[in-house]
C-alpha cells in the first residue's frame, strides 16, 4: 500500500497556522548538532528535514510571539526524537531515563555527562517558565510519566517479541504512547490560559484529552502506514493489527480504522458542543478545548501539507540508534 492511496481523515474544525512556521528551522538545526550528537550524522541530516518545528505552528495556531512558539518547537522536536531514539530500550533501563527526565521538568539541573536530550527538555522548561505556574509543571511532568509508562514501556515488549497486542490492548497503549498527553499540556501556555486542576480533573476534560490522544494516534497511523509496512520491528499500528487480529485485507482494516477513528471525533465533537459549567471560567475553557480540536486539524493538514520527509520519502525515517555506537 502507497501513501497515496490512503484515505485522508476529515475533520469538523477548520485548521490554522501560526505566523512563525517557517521560522525556526535555522534555530532546530542548531538543536540537533550541538545536542543531538549522541544520534549518527546521517541520522541527525535526516531529523533536520522532518519539520518537526514547523508542526508546532500547525498545532498551535494560538502562540503569537517567537517566544510562544521557541519550547513549543523545541519540544516537539525533543519528544520525537527522544521517543525515536528510545523505540527499543529495554523496560528496565528506560526506567531510570524517565526518572531523570522528569526530576528535570520538575527544576532539576542536567549531570554535566548527561546527553544533549537532558539539555533540551531542561531548555523547553526555561522556556515555558513565563506562560504556566508549578500546578502545570506538575502536570507536564505528570503526563510525560505516564506517556512512557503507559506508552513506550508498554510498546516495547511487543516490539521487542515482534507481536501483534489485541486492539483493545493497542487502543490503551497508544492512547499514552503517541505522546499526546505532555505535547498537549502546552495548549495552555500558548493561549494565555493555564486550566485550574480542579477543572483539569473533570471527567469530561479528561474524557476529551483522551480522544484528542486516540485521534491523534490514528492519524498518526494513517499518516505512517507506507513506512511501517516496509519495517520489520513495527507491530503497533492500528491497520495492521485489525489486519492481523481479524484476518481481513488491508482495505477492509483501513475502512475500520476510519470507523473507529470518526466515532472519536463524533464523540469530541459532542462534548464539544454541551461543555458542562464551568462558571466564570467557561469562556475560557470553550477556547482551550476549541485549540484542542485546532491540534487534530492542525497535525492532520501538517502530514499532507507541510515540508517534512519524515513519512513521504521513503528511506527518511531514521532507525533507533539506541546502544548503538555513533559513527
Amino acid at each position: 500500500m502507497k501513501q497515496k492511496d490512503v484515505p485522508v481523515l476529515q475533520y469538523p474544525w477548520p485548521y490554522e497556522i501560526g505566523p512563525f512556521s517557517q521560522s525556526f528551522y535555522e534555530e532546530q538545526n542548531d538543536w540537533i548538532d550541538t545536542d543531538y550528537q549522541f544520534m549518527s550524522e546521517a541520522t541527525r541530516t535526516k531529523y533536520k528535514k522532518h519539520g518537526l518545528v514547523e508542526a508546532a505552528s500547525y498545532m498551535f495556531p494560538a502562540a503569537s510571539t517567537r517566544e510562544q512558539v521557541r519550547p513549543l518547537a523545541r519540544f516537539m522536536v525533543w519528544l520525537t526524537l527522544c521517543d525515536d531514539y528510545y523505540e527499543l530500550c529495554p523496560v528496565n533501563k528506560f526506567a531510570d531515563i524517565r526518572d531523570h527526565i522528569m526530576d528535570i521538568m520538575t527544576g532539576g539541573k542536567p549531570k554535566p555527562d548527561d546527553i544533549g536530550l537532558i539539555r533540551q527538555v531542561a531548555l523547553s522548561r526555561e522556556e515555558f517558565l513565563p506562560y504556566v505556574n508549578e500546578n502545570w509543571l506538575q502536570r507536564w511532568a505528570k503526563s510525560f510519566y505516564n506517556y512512557t509508562t503507559y506508552g513506550i514501556m508498554q510498546e516495547t515488549p511487543y516490539k521487542l517479541r515482534k507481536e501483534f497486542p489485541t486492539l483493545s490492548n493497542y487502543l490503551l497503549i497508544r492512547e499514552y504512547s503517541i505522546a499526546m498527553y505532555p505535547y498537549g499540556d502546552p495548549v495552555e501556555p500558548s493561549i494565555g490560559y493555564i486550566v485550574p486542576d480542579s477543572i483539569s480533573e473533570h471527567p469530561v476534560i479528561r474524557r476529551l484529552k483522551m480522544l484528542m490522544c486516540r485521534i491523534i494516534a490514528i492519524q498518526n497511523d494513517f499518516g505512517s502506514i507506507e513506512k511501517e509496512l516496509a519495517v520489520d520491528t513495527e507491530f503497533l499500528n492500528i491497520i495492521l493489527i485489525i489486519r492481523n487480529q481479524y484476518k481481513v485485507s488491508l482495505e477492509e482494516a483501513v475502512t475500520e480504522a476510519m470507523n473507529i477513528h470518526d466515532s472519536y471525533v463524533k464523540e469530541f465533537v459532542e462534548l464539544q458542543n454541551n461543555l458542562p459549567d464551568f462558571g466564570p471560567h467557561q469562556k475560557n475553557i470553550g477556547r482551550f478545548v476549541h485549540n484542542m480540536a485546532l491540534m487534530i486539524s492542525g497535525l492532520g493538514e501538517w502530514y499532507h501539507k507541510g515540508q517534512s520527509t519524515r513519512y513521504k520519502t521513503p528511506g527518511e525515517f531514521p532507525k533507533p540508534e539506541y546502544g548503538i555506537p555513533v559513527k
